[in-house]
């Protein structure tokens, strides 16, 4: 009975420091560290589409980490709008994937909506609207779809592409989603857990350790292509790119609206830790052979980031921040003046 007890005491200790130890590490953690994202339920709701796989749910009220989500009734993040382009008006379609929805951002702080009001304030000629088509997780072949569906929707003076690194996939047949029962609940407990910056740094940790001990093929073949290496597969991907880019400019045409990119590097991009030669000078040649003007955002943020550092990027997540936005609006902006002055 005796050693029983003294077992119990033992463990009740040894789950106290446990305890202990664990609030200790929490609080220097957060004490060095940037603060944990903190996440509301519900983030943003999907619907399955039998084209782009996933779509977000029309009308829904949500929340992308801590900042509210609003979309319309034909599921984009942004309000309502008729069919016709308004009287005096210049209107932008902005398509893209999470950088463009704005992932953890107020929809205010987007690069659509920074760009709509960056050239309200520096045109006088129209007023400007910018309407955010961005759909998370999306890749090129997707937002070929999408621009088909939002000049169906709404006339455009004009549409950009911002186009990032992940977008380099090949098409797939899509797979309808089914939530699991308890969803809801587990999303909740997740949000909570995130909040804590020692578990957080457990998981980078982890999956840093991982990622080096055994990558798996889709880094390997990212990895690949970012360094401009050649294979079948790689090559098979940039067909990919350049078909729909190539469908979004005969889209685009055919609706009197013009056609550009905005090439968003990577963070280890601007950063300095990778290169961005390969990859843009391949998307780049793709651009000229279609003749569609690209401009690249890696100059004004890698010069930003001197300034800005870390702040370029949303903590724990990686995305763009409200002043990288900003900056990607002021270089848009300052190249789409002459269009509007020209419609």
């Amino acid at each position: 009975m005796g050693k029983f007890k003294t077992f119990q005491q033992n463990l009740l200790l040894l789950a106290g420091s446990i305890v202990f130890s664990a609030i200790f590490a929490e609080i220097v953690l957060r004490i060095i560290l940037p603060p944990p994202i903190i996440w509301l339920y519900p983030q943003e709701r999907y619907q399955n589409d039998t084209q782009t796989g996933h779509w977000l749910e029309p009308e829904q009220q949500s929340y992308t980490h801590d900042k509210p989500v609003s979309t319309n009734s034909i599921g984009i993040r942004d309000k309502e709008y008729k069919n016709e382009i308004p009287h005096n008006t210049y209107r932008v379609l902005a398509l893209g994937d999470s950088q463009t929805f704005g992932n953890g951002l107020e929809s205010v702080d987007t690069w659509p909506k920074q760009l709509q009001l960056n050239l309200n304030q520096k045109s006088t000629e129209k007023h400007v609207e910018v309407i955010n088509c961005g759909l998370p997780a999306s890749d090129t072949w997707q937002h070929e779809i999408i621009l088909k569906r939002m000049l169906e929707t709404y006339q455009a003076d004009a549409v950009v592409l911002a186009f990032y690194v992940n977008d380099v996939v090949k098409r797939f047949t899509p797979i309808p989603v089914q939530r699991n029962a308890g969803y809801e609940w587990k999303e909740r407990i997740g949000n909570i857990l995130k909040r804590s910056a020692l578990l957080l740094t457990l998981r980078t940790t982890w999956s840093t350790i991982k990622q080096s001990l055994s990558p798996g093929m889709g880094f390997i073949q990212q990895q690949a292509l970012l360094n401009g290496e050649q294979s079948s597969e790689i090559e098979s991907r940039w067909r990919q790119v350049e078909q729909s880019l190539q469908s979004m400019k005969k889209l685009s045409d055919e609706h009197n609206a013009f056609f550009g990119i905005a090439a968003l590097p990577r963070r280890d991009h601007v950063d300095g830790r990778l290169l961005w030669e390969a990859y843009g000078d391949q998307l780049g040649h793709i651009a000229e052979q279609l003749q569609i003007p690209m401009l690249s955002m890696l100059p004004p943020l890698q010069q930003a980031y001197k300034t800005n550092g870390k702040d370029l990027f949303i903590s724990w997540d990686g995305h763009n921040s409200k002043v990288a936005n900003s900056v990607i609006a002021q270089e848009i902006a300052n190249e789409m003046l002459a269009n509007i002055k020209s419609r």
